[in-house]
């Protein structure tokens, strides 16, 4: 009895493994021949339930290219006859390859770089279908729908949307001098995004996507200030940035009691720099005092007005100098000096060569 025992449990054993195989023991000893399964075609629903973002990524997705280099990969995207990027995406490099949307790869060469605007200019083999992209003729309000292009953690032709979180921002940058007009924005903005755009829903650029500060902030570089510094790269390889010559602060309310002043506005000048234009006409703190534990400058001008424009911070002045002013210039200023307002004409210089 203990031998039909035995081989009943070794069937039952070998049933088992078969069913786990995918198949019965029977289906081993007796297969039919099956036709394969029928291949599943891809394509994309022709229906209308698209957003109004998908209008925007199928008109400018071919716009929009992949940036590889030595260094790192980022985004650009076509504008004239040339593609725009950031400095940092090339940063050092004379050659790029650069995928586009329908996967024709070219090299591009790096035309010219502005490391204070964090913008660069590349020369390629552009395809027919990479239509120029166009910016807009202001920085919308915030609240404005946006969506951003480009190629996050290498993941190309991506979309992420948001709104105009932010405008007239100072970023700082590793140069020591702030990129001014920066739009923020809390579409999402991740390593790879860098160099591509930031659109609204008519399809015109309204900023070049620059850094991610977190989940829900992200910056581009201004349009307004890409279409003063882009022309001169292109046609000459080169921007001179404008330059007072000149260390401030922001007028704080510290600052606002240790130089007597009636209002907590505009940026007092710390000091007046060797590198700065000749005929300089701004003075410089004369000392410092403590206000509530903290040091701050005293008796420097504060300046509140600049070209016609009101100052109320060191953004504002950045702004002015970006968009407004250019090396070579004589400007108007209002500066409260000594305890009264005065009116003087101020030299713009042109800002040195980053050290390092």
């Amino acid at each position: 009895m203990e031998e039909p025992t035995r081989r009943r449990l070794l069937a039952a054993t070998a049933g088992v493994a078969a069913g786990l195989a995918g198949c019965s023991s029977e289906q081993l000893t007796a297969s039919p021949a099956t036709d394969p399964p029928e291949p599943v075609e891809r394509r994309v629903s022709d229906d209308d339930r698209g957003s109004p973002y998908t209008g925007v990524y199928e008109s400018a997705i071919d716009s929009v290219a992949f940036v590889r280099g030595d260094s790192g990969s980022g985004s650009a995207f076509v504008r004239e006859d040339y593609l725009v990027t950031n400095q940092h995406v090339v940063d050092g490099a004379d050659e790029m390859d650069v995928r586009f949307e329908r996967g024709d790869w070219a090299a591009a060469d790096v035309v010219a770089t502005d490391v204070y605007a964090d913008l660069a200019v590349l020369s390629a083999d552009v395809p027919e279908y990479a239509s120029p992209l166009s910016f807009v003729e202001g920085v919308p309000p915030v609240g404005t729908e946006v969506v951003a292009l480009g190629s996050p953690f290498g993941l190309e032709s991506s979309l992420s949307t948001g709104v105009v979180s932010g405008r007239n921002r100072s970023l700082r940058s590793p140069t020591g001098f702030a990129i001014p007009n920066t739009v923020q924005t809390d579409a999402g903005l991740d390593p790879g995004n860098s160099g591509g755009p930031l659109l609204t829903l008519d399809g015109a650029v309204t900023g070049i996507a620059v850094a991610g500060a977190g989940n829900s902030v992200g910056f581009a570089v201004s349009p307004l200030l890409a279409r003063r510094v882009l022309p001169e790269l292109v046609e000459t390889g080169n921007y001179d940035h404008p330059f007072l010559g000149i260390s401030l602060q922001s007028v704080t309310p510290a600052i606002a009691e240790a130089n007597d002043l009636r209002r907590v506005r505009g940026v007092i000048v710390v000091d007046v720099l060797s590198a700065g234009p000749s005929g300089q006409t701004l003075q410089g703190a004369d000392g410092e005092t403590t206000v509530d534990g903290r040091s701050v400058p005293v008796g420097g001008d504060v300046i509140v007005e600049l070209a016609g424009n009101e100052v109320t911070s060191d953004t504002d002045l950045g702004t002015i100098l970006a968009l407004e002013l250019s090396p070579g210039d004589t400007a108007d200023a209002v500066v409260i000096r000594d305890g009264r307002r005065q009116e003087i004409e101020v030299p713009v210089g042109t800002r040195p060569e980053p050290q390092g």
